[in-house]
């Protein structure tokens, strides 16, 4: 809750600043860049230590630039070029935290119930993205940008105290001796082999660069296209959220009937067309009704992936192929850069737009060369394994016992 109550406060006051979509997007790049750069050597260094005890730092170590921030803008110096420089610590020191939060589930939970433990991580997720960017809407106004940097440092405290008491069984993991990139190079050959985890990694790297990062640009839907102010920003934020919470109850619905292939396609298709959507609406109810849809398309593609990735993967590799999957966070640098000249040059209605259409050019050539391709390849592969067994094979098995009569 804090981190969201922190970002709408960030990019509030960026754009207030500077007023310029630019300037949005070189936040979004200073967030992602470390985890692009940093995340192959977070993925090794979560296989090799204690996932729960790097969580534990990492929590207390976020707080020092956040706490920094807090006294610039109170002692009235605060520029952009601070929030710059603390926004790329701050990224930096966070660079492992998705990983070896998401990994530290195999260790937690029995691999049957997997499913449940990846849907509830999501549901905590996006719980926080319902009250967090409303709450963060509230406090602006009643607490000012300053109080909600405060609310996010004294927050992050809490969770790193609340890791503390924890105690979990130790796991042999591999010595600290061995060659570091001959581990990154293990994780990229099993993707290699794993089509299903190899076309959601691409995908979500498409949809990273070209989508992901719509929310950095809701500052200027809000104020110049559906002039609402600061609680209006939070109600289409927070919308992501209940929609997200919607898509793992459909999960849950149609997870068992559904191949995990169609739900990908489906999710990673709707979401640049509901986007496509949002762009051209100019009512804030139907935006945040477009919003919600888009959040719940969003999070269902990113819960299947992980799904995946944690029953696929094996637990040696799992924190080199989570963090391979989780570069797309890091691919958002390029993104929001991408997305920030789209706005820039057709402005944020018809910019986004355009990047939305690329987005789902890609995902339609990612799924048809990948996983289109394998899936009308099965029964040819299921013929050929019949007639492996040859007529001498089958006269070369034992005979069956025979039944005795009935008497």
């Amino acid at each position: 809750m804090g981190q969201f109550v922190r970002e709408i406060a960030l990019y509030w006051l960026a754009y207030e600043i500077t007023g310029s979509a630019m300037a949005l997007a070189i936040l979004g790049l200073c967030e992602a860049t470390p985890r692009l750069a940093l995340s192959l050597v977070g993925g090794v260094i979560v296989d090799r230590y204690d996932r729960l005890r790097l969580l534990t730092v990492i929590q207390f170590l976020c707080a020092v630039p956040v706490f920094a921030m807090v006294f610039l803008y109170f002692g009235g110096v605060l520029q952009f070029w601070h929030m710059v420089v603390l926004e790329t610590l701050h990224s930096i020191i966070r660079s492992i935290n998705p990983t070896a939060g998401q990994s530290l589930l195999r260790d937690i939970v029995p691999e049957d119930e997997l499913m449940s433990a990846v849907a509830l991580y999501s549901i905590g997720f996006n719980f926080a993205r319902i009250v967090g960017p409303s709450l963060g809407g509230v406090l602006m106004l009643w607490i000012g940008v300053g109080g909600c940097f405060t609310f996010y440092g004294v927050v992050l405290l809490i969770s790193a105290f609340e890791l503390l008491p924890i105690r979990l069984p130790k796991v042999a993991v591999p010595g600290s001796g061995s060659n570091w990139l001959q581990e990154v190079k293990e994780g990229f050959t099993y993707i290699s082999t794993a089509p299903l985890v190899l076309s959601s990694i691409l995908t979500a790297y498409g949809l990273s660069i070209f989508v992901g990062t719509y929310q950095r640009f809701l500052p200027m839907f809000a104020k110049d296209i559906l002039k609402v102010g600061p609680d209006g920003l939070g109600m289409l934020m927070a919308s992501s959220g209940v929609g997200a919470i919607l898509s793992l109850l459909f999960l849950d619905a149609a997870g068992q009937r559904w191949r995990q292939d169609n739900l990908l396609w489906f999710s990673a298709s709707a979401t640049p067309f509901l986007l496509i959507l949002f762009c051209v609406s100019r009512n804030l109810w139907v935006s945040i009704l477009l919003m919600a849809l888009l959040g719940s398309a969003q999070v269902l593609f990113r819960t299947v992936s992980r799904l995946i990735i944690q029953v696929e993967a094996p637990r040696e590799l799992l924190g080199r192929v989570m963090s391979i999957f989780l570069m797309d966070q890091g691919l958002r640098s390029v993104g929001s850069m991408v997305m920030g000249a789209f706005a820039t040059m057709f402005g944020p209605a018809l910019g986004l737009s355009f990047s939305s259409v690329i987005s789902m050019a890609l995902t339609a050539v990612t799924f048809y060369k990948i996983l289109i391709r394998r899936r009308a390849a099965e029964p040819k592969f299921a013929r050929q394994s019949e007639e492996i067994l040859t007529e001498s094979d089958i006269t070369a098995l034992p005979t069956p016992p025979r039944k005795e009569e009935a008497p």
